[in-house]
């Protein structure tokens, strides 16, 4: 059995999409960040840096496997099951492509693109923050741009569905 602990965060969701197309059965313990849980001991010794999500493979083959990181639990449920992971190496690495992408990438580059429109506002000198704001733009519109390119020759960012369209979600 597999445990997920899960908040709805973007990269909780990730993970639970790909749960629910794999049609794993697992045991869902919600982790309210609202409440702090991320920050208690029982969690911090699972995830050490307190985000969402992780999970607990209980059972598998050599024991018990913690693990965190949207991305590589993502992987980690599609070599398992064989699915959304293509099998052959050019299909993996084009489907993990697209993954490393989203969080090298656009993920990092439109956080901070929302903390500077949204949250810096209050904190900083508006005319110091045209800078920022604008790097952060211009690379958040880019990568968009990339992807679309991407999808303009594939109706799936690696060729067929898989990890890198759940990663985008």
């Amino acid at each position: 059995m597999i445990a997920v602990y899960f908040w709805p965060t973007g990269n909780g969701k990730k993970v639970t999409i790909m749960r629910e197309e794999c049609g794993l059965p697992c045991e869902v313990i919600p982790v309210d960040i609202n409440k702090g849980d991320p920050f208690t001991p029982e969690f911090e010794a699972i995830r050490p840096n307190n985000k969402m999500p992780a999970i607990i493979h209980r059972d598998a083959p050599g024991g018990p496997i913690t693990m965190f990181e949207s991305g590589a639990i993502l992987q980690y449920l599609g070599e398992k099951t064989g699915k959304f992971l293509p099998g052959d190496t050019a299909g993996k690495y084009r489907s993990c492509s697209g993954c490393t992408g989203r969080w090298g990438g656009l993920g990092p580059m439109a956080g901070q693109a929302h903390h500077f429109r949204r949250y810096a506002p209050q904190r900083i000198d508006p005319e110091k923050l045209e800078y920022p704001m604008s790097r952060f733009r211009t690379e958040v519109t880019r990568l968009y741009k990339v992807m679309d390119k991407q999808l303009a020759r594939n109706e799936y960012l690696a060729g067929e569905y898989s990890i890198a369209d759940m990663a985008h979600t």
